[in-house]
């Protein structure tokens, strides 16, 4: 490939795979329903410009909910448009050493849940294989090869699985081949806080850089419905429009070769990937007027930081997205503003309680959008793994009229300290009279809480979470 650059984040690699093992075994409490015997990734450059990228796994179910959960398919996403999918091998090996292979009804060539509202992208196919044969101490063989016609690849994973593995084998395009040895699973655990960085990372060929359309006629009448004499107002009605109207396909962009749909296509089949919404929301800030350009340094085709549009409105310029409705800022503040915002909530009640027996009644407070919520299941009174939390403040204050001769059960509530390390609390509810208050405020000094900080912690979400539920009755 002539113009291929890779770049092997070498160091990287090592510290992020030793950083991972040393977590990852600190936090491993479970016996693991599977293990991996081997994956290997292999990576070639065709002579005539294209590449192949084969994948082999092997995997050893140890327990039946191995089976039952989500090990017993497999499914495979590419472009029969430029790629080609060959199984090399696919069987199940028994425990008592006999072979079953995968019939060939287990092979289903279907159509991305993602793409059937979209019809541009109704030729993406996804082969969904369902593994047969499968018992406690089987092994899983897959091998697989993904032939490109194209140019360019952009690969980005890490080697931590759900399960154990035993050998992690890459080989890259140069020849270079990389063998990791012994990985311990990572834990399901959804206030575990996500993992910075990759264990491998590479690129080959140039992703495109992407550039808007002057205008799109088709979204004229579109435009000018949002259209008004504040400007700000004007932008954000229609960023708004394409974050809730024009839905998001998160297929791998790589099945589109990373390549820009035209944004009237993106508008008159109202979906898209993250690069195409991009491009639709430049184009009609374009057409309402504006000087909008795509920010292509700010480009992640992996997904973790999407492409992000500048507009310029009265000298200044401004940065937006076209997948979430984070406030519009100058570019500046846009990248040097906190990822989470304070959650502000201020309303009213109505008395609509569940009827209890002997004259008792219910109140629980609402599940509110945003509200920093936790499941104290995943808080046992020891724990090794950190905790994924919020920086965000939360302010939610409630009032609630009651009828006539209805009292709160068990008396006022005012909980209020503050723990140095992690954060405050404070919760009030009262009864005046036949009204209601409600009061409820966190603060947390941390987004990550590490295993020193973890009882306060705790003690700290076993507050915030209770208090939710309200008993009354009649006098």
């Amino acid at each position: 490939m002539k113009h291929s650059s890779i770049l092997i984040l070498a160091t990287a690699i090592v510290f992020n795979f030793q950083f991972s093992i040393v977590n990852s075994l600190s936090a491993q409490t479970t016996e693991p329903d599977a293990e991996y015997d081997l994956i290997r990734r292999t990576y070639k450059e065709n002579a005539d410009g294209t590449m192949d990228i084969r994948i082999r796994k092997e995997i050893k179910l140890l327990r039946n909910r191995a089976i039952t959960a989500d090990k017993g398919e497999t499914f495979i996403e590419y472009n029969p448009a430029f790629e080609s999918l060959t199984i090399n091998e696919s069987y199940t090996l028994r425990p008592d050493g006999t072979r079953v292979q995968t019939p060939q009804n287990a092979f289903i060539n279907q159509l991305p849940s993602s793409c059937v509202d979209c019809g541009r992208y109704n030729g993406i196919r996804e082969m969904a294989i369902v593994h047969t044969a499968l018992e406690p101490g089987c092994v899983i063989v897959l091998d697989y090869t993904l032939h490109r016609n194209s140019r360019v690849l952009a690969e980005r994973f890490n080697t931590s699985m759900d399960c154990p593995v035993k050998f992690f084998e890459i080989v890259y395009p140069d020849g270079h081949k990389q063998v990791l040895a012994n990985i311990p699973q990572t834990l399901n655990d959804p206030y575990m806080p996500a993992k910075k960085g990759y264990d491998v990372e590479f690129q080959m060929g140039d992703i495109p850089q992407y550039t808007a359309e002057p205008y799109v006629r088709i979204a004229r009448k579109q435009v000018n419905k949002m259209k008004t004499l504040d400007a700000k107002e004007t932008v954000t009605a229609i960023r708004d429009w394409v974050v809730d109207y024009v839905v998001l396909n998160p297929i791998d962009p790589a099945r589109v070769d990373y390549r820009m749909a035209p944004a009237a296509d993106v508008y008159s089949s109202n979906c898209g990937t993250v690069i195409d919404k991009t491009g639709l929301l430049a184009a009609m800030l374009g057409e309402a007027g504006f000087e909008a350009r795509i920010v292509n340094e700010s480009i992640s085709v992996f997904g973790d930081r999407p492409l992000e549009v500048e507009v310029v409105i009265d000298s200044t310029t401004y940065r937006l997205s076209a997948t979430d409705k984070r406030p519009l800022m100058d570019t500046e503040a846009a990248l040097a503003a906190a990822e989470e915002k304070p959650v502000y909530i201020d309303r009213k009640l109505e008395w609509k309680p569940d009827t209890l027996v002997d004259g008792y009644f219910r109140i629980t407070l609402p599940a509110e959008k945003g509200v920093f919520t936790i499941d104290p299941a995943y808080l046992p009174p020891s724990r090794k793994s950190e905790v994924q939390a919020t920086a965000a403040p939360q302010f939610i204050h409630y009032t609630m009229e009651l009828p006539k001769g209805v009292k709160l059960l068990g008396g006022d509530v005012d909980v209020d300290y503050t723990l140095p390390e992690v954060g405050s609390i404070n919760i009030i509810v009262k009864q005046k009279g036949n009204r209601l208050l409600i009061t409820r405020s966190l603060r947390l000094r941390k987004a990550v809480i590490g295993q020193k900080d973890y009882n306060d912690f705790r003690r700290l979400m076993i507050d915030w979470t209770s208090f939710r539920e309200f008993l009354f009755n009649e006098k």
